[in-house]
């Protein structure tokens, strides 16, 4: 006995004696008034400290507000909303990329991931409008219905051209998260920061490894709203990650529970079993992951699947049955999978 206790003290000794694994710096705040925003970085870039990097990573979230939003009136969006039909309006940079981004996704979807969507988005009480007292009739689906539709949108990349060929309002917040990430890992490497995990609410990026060498981990959530983990990622290199599902934003009407996500061909919140897709795209930016995220959830398992496999995207869909979740992953996410949580 006195030789396994004295064993164990010695284990016990040399134990506390090793130093703790390096902890990353993390930085974080709110998003566009109500998201939270999450940096965590091997180290602070030299001439700067936590307190100036955390204000000028939320200076740079705030531009992308002052870009995209459409709760302000004199957003750069919402200036080319208001620009008269047929007429091309020069948009900046961020802009330009977010739509070209949309506009590519919109067509691998076969349009059903489509930013042109808010008339729907504000007859089902989504957006501004309040939630309707009755579920709007199908004369009133097809009147908005009437004011959707990606393909009346061009971007000219070559000189960030945007014309709208109809009178269509463009809404970017499906791919709010994603631009924001991608502006702060702008900033980032800028200071020249090649180890970061960076995330706006549902979307994130990665890149390179932990402080203490091991590959990136992130938890895709169990869709109940518990908060609890449901899978375990193992993210190594630089890889974007976004999940969308339907399972925390809806309303009822006449005690029917309504999806906030809309689909387009039907003029109706979506019906399927899916109640989340995460997607993992090595190399992409996150806007991309953003995009395909809440495309591939407006789509579901069935539909989406497939359109995910052809088009080369990792996919991670839970369905709800009655046993419980339902995992349906793509080979191309299985490189991915962690621990079960």
């Amino acid at each position: 006995m006195q030789r396994i206790f004295g064993a164990g003290a010695l284990a016990l000794l040399l134990a506390a004696c090793q130093p703790a694994p390096p902890e990353p710096v993390t930085l974080s705040g709110l998003a566009f008034y109500s998201m939270p925003w999450q940096v965590k970085i091997s180290t602070v870039p030299a001439g700067q400290s936590p307190v100036a990097l955390q204000s000028l990573l939320q200076a740079r979230l705030d531009e992308v507000n002052r870009t995209l939003s459409t709760y302000q009136p004199d957003t750069e969006l919402m200036r080319f909303n208001a620009t008269p039909v047929g007429k091309p309006f020069r948009a900046g940079k961020m802009l330009c990329q977010a739509v070209q981004t949309a506009l590519a996704v919109s067509a691998a979807t076969g349009g059903v991931y489509d930013v042109t969507v808010g008339p729907l988005v504000n007859l089902w009480g989504f957006g501004p409008d309040a939630v309707p007292d009755k579920v709007p009739s199908q004369a009133m689906i097809e009147a908005s219905r009437q004011r959707v539709g990606w393909h009346y949108l061009e971007v000219q990349p070559s000189s960030c051209t945007l014309v709208r060929r109809r009178d269509i309002a463009v809404d970017l917040s499906s791919i709010g998260e994603g631009v924001g990430v991608d502006a702060l890992v702008e900033s980032l490497e800028h200071l020249g920061v090649r180890d970061y995990m960076v995330s706006v609410a549902g979307t994130l990026r990665v890149n390179g490894r932990k402080p203490d060498g091991g590959p990136w981990r992130i938890a895709v959530e169990k869709p109940d709203a518990s908060g609890l983990p449901q899978q375990l990622l193992k993210l190594e290199g630089g890889a974007a990650v976004s999940t969308s599902g339907a399972y925390r934003n809806y309303h009822e009407i006449d005690g029917v529970r309504y999806s906030h996500t809309l689909d387009p061909r039907t003029g109706r919140p979506i019906t399927h079993k899916g109640v989340s897709v995460s997607v993992v795209l090595p190399g992409a930016t996150a806007t991309y992951a953003d995009a395909w995220a809440t495309g591939l959830n407006a789509l579901g398992p069935d539909e989406g699947y497939p359109v995910a496999v052809q088009a080369h995207i990792p996919v991670y869909y839970l369905e709800k049955t009655p046993s419980g979740f339902q995992e349906k992953l793509s080979p191309a996410f299985q490189p991915f999978l962690g621990e079960r949580m």
